[in-house]
């Protein structure tokens, strides 16, 4: 399926003629309250029900309250608006409209075809949520992929004027999470040649435009956003590796947001994959993808964007929440990262990914990021 796509400031007041190419005349909104009140605003006229009743990290309930609401009002089709907790909402709720029963929509037993649009519309530029197929939600605590092709939104607004009233930090962590998925989805033993190129125009659009989004700088929020959509593009067909699967549990028990927890642990993984010969042909070729000299350096330039970022890891973990995060990486869904990794090697990347720079090492770093681009 090919998704339809509007590019450009102000094309959320299109979005009506999208709903008609899809035949959709009453969607179910699904976002909080303040984007509600912008989608009303931009796109006058379009009669929709909203949905509120969701967590950060959906859960079950959630998606079956927003499946009853749907029926409940006569929907014809859905519409996400926000973050990636939106729109995997947004497909938690079509999976279980369209699945035989709960228990198969749970495990991903859809049928091929579903006539029920899904239009997604990032509100951050991130998770590119909006280009996978894949519905994150949370049953008794536990982690659930909901994963098919039916899933994928089959239209998408991307609409860098609603990422100008974000927080800072929110922007800081949503670039950093695009940046992960990027480098992620290029090392992955899953990537292919069409992978690649979203994972390299992901990674370069992010580290090109990062400081002029900062800044405010129109220009680079829309590339920002074209970038996070390629990351989504990109690990759509090849997922993603140990930085994400190790990120869940520093959100759930450090309240990091999910990019910065991501990026945590990724310049660590870097380094540890320069010792082995299987990972390192990969990491050469992204090397130099990302202009940099020699791939000792890929590592030191994350470290010092997170430095300059002002999110370099805080104090170290009591023992007791390191093994607890060793503990919680399912390490048999470790198989597409470039290199296998033991329960205790995870404990270790841990610790290093909460040691901060010192000394000359941190120098550098923060002279790689400084003068990258320039």
């Amino acid at each position: 399926m090919v998704q339809k796509v509007l590019r450009g400031r102000g094309k959320l007041a299109k979005v009506a003629d999208l709903m008609d190419k899809l035949n959709m005349k009453k969607p179910l909104l699904v976002c909080g309250d303040h984007l509600a009140g912008v989608f009303a605003e931009k796109a006058a006229g379009v009669d929709f029900v909203q949905f509120k009743g969701y967590h950060p990290n959906p859960d079950y309930a959630d998606c079956a309250a927003g499946a009853a609401m749907y029926r409940e009002n006569g929907c014809d089709g859905l519409i996400s608006l926000g973050g990636g907790s939106a729109m995997d909402t947004a497909k938690a709720i079509k999976a279980m409209l369209i699945a035989e029963d709960a228990d198969k929509a749970l495990h991903s037993i859809l049928p091929d075809e579903a006539v029920l649009p899904h239009i997604a519309i990032p509100g951050t530029a991130g998770t590119g949520a909006e280009a996978t197929q894949i519905a994150v939600v949370y049953v008794d605590d536990q982690k659930v992929s909901i994963s098919h092709p039916v899933l994928l939104p089959e239209g998408v607004v991307l609409d860098a004027a609603l990422l100008d009233s974000l927080p800072e930090y929110h922007k800081k962590a949503c670039a950093l999470d695009a940046l992960c998925q990027g480098i992620e989805s290029y090392w992955a033993k899953t990537a292919t040649e069409e992978s690649r190129v979203h994972a390299y125009l992901a990674i370069i659009g992010v580290l090109d435009n990062i400081r002029g989004y900062l800044a405010g700088d129109a220009h680079a929020a829309d590339a920002m956003l074209e970038a996070a959509y390629r990351s989504g593009r990109a690990i759509q067909i090849s997922r993603t590796t140990a930085a994400h699967a190790m990120s869940y549990q520093i959100t759930k028990k450090l309240g990091l947001a999910h990019g910065h927890a991501c990026m945590l642990t990724l310049p660590v993984l870097w380094d540890a994959m320069i010792n082995c010969e299987d990972a390192l042909p990969a990491l050469m070729d992204l090397a130099a993808k990302m202009r940099l000299g020699s791939e000792y350096m890929g590592s030191r330039l994350l470290a010092g964007l997170l430095i300059d970022l002002g999110m370099e890891p805080g104090s170290m973990p009591d023992e007791a929440t390191l093994d607890a995060l060793a503990d919680s990486v399912n390490i048999p869904r470790l198989s597409n990262h470039p290199m296998p990794l033991t329960r205790d090697e995870l404990k270790g990347i841990y610790r290093r990914a909460f040691t901060r720079r010192a000394g000359a090492d941190r120098q550098v770093c923060i002279d790689l990021w400084k003068y990258y681009g320039q």
